[in-house]
């Protein structure tokens, strides 16, 4: 995910701890390699090669972020899209380019945006039209610290902390401390208490990569939304339509930041 990763456990021995701290890690590289868009070898990428030709069978991890995608971009009108790579494409955020994208450009990924469909039937995924082209960066995160999270609970961990670059769960609360893992929220002077719940947290205020499927450019001004729920993958995906749309789903904690600093816990 080429972000940095901490992992914070409380186990019976230094040995059990150690061992499930890599167990963790190499489920989130385990997830990255299949759902990455920067691994031609992913199965997002594979994928995405099958847009417009025929269907691909999946493995559970696709089939379930894409179920979640599709359910999110509901649930959030479109805020929250998956079939925006096409957009990120235009705009060169995974190839950078010299001037910035012309007005054409920019209504031909708009409009390939807006024709995607997914369909989704048991394990066999078919991107009917070969315009539709995938990016999990607003939903793969949060699905692989989920992972992750599952991972440490089989093997008994009860007390753990997961965070990468920011997106974060914590799993039960640390000695001491039963109201849960204190987290700084960036971008406001509040903190909260995470017991058995995801944070995460989408921003534009650095990179300016998070694309309004609607408008077709980078979601304008200096702003981020940071979003709690059971799930880091809610979160993850949450966040990021809460901030190309301005507002959270109702029922959804979102906090309004606008200068970033860094989480801590």
């Amino acid at each position: 995910m080429g972000q940095p990763v901490h992992v914070i456990v409380f186990a019976e021995s230094e040995d059990a701890g150690l061992e499930a701290c890599a167990r963790a890690l190499a489920e989130l590289r385990r997830v990255e390699a299949r759902l990455s868009l920067f691994d031609d070898a992913s199965d997002l990428c594979e994928l995405n090669r099958h847009a417009g030709r025929r269907p691909m069978r999946v493995d559970q991890d696709l089939r379930a972020v894409l179920c979640a995608a599709e359910a999110f971009r509901a649930q959030t009108a479109g805020a929250f899209d998956p079939a925006v790579e096409p957009l990120m494409r235009t705009w060169g955020f995974h190839r950078p380019r010299r001037s910035p994208p012309t007005a054409t450009e920019i209504a031909a990924a708009r409009a390939a945006v807006a024709a995607a469909v997914v369909r989704v039937e048991e394990r066999v995924v078919t991107l009917p039209s070969a315009s539709t082209q995938l990016d999990f960066g607003g939903i793969a995160v949060g699905y692989g610290i989920d992972r992750a999270v599952a991972v440490l609970r089989s093997l008994g961990i009860e007390r753990a902390f997961l965070d990468v670059s920011g997106d974060c769960y914590g799993l039960g609360a640390p000695p001491g401390e039963p109201e849960g893992w204190l987290v700084g929220v960036a971008g406001s002077a509040q903190s909260v208490r995470l017991r058995d719940m995801g944070l995460a947290t989408s921003a534009n205020s650095v990179s300016r990569h998070v694309m309004n499927p609607e408008t077709g450019r980078p979601v304008s001004g200096h702003q981020q939304m940071t979003v709690l729920a059971h799930t880091a993958l809610i979160a993850d995906a949450l966040s990021t339509g809460a901030l190309v749309s301005g507002h959270a789903p109702a029922g959804v904690r979102a906090i309004v930041g606008s200068t970033p600093r860094p989480f801590h816990s």
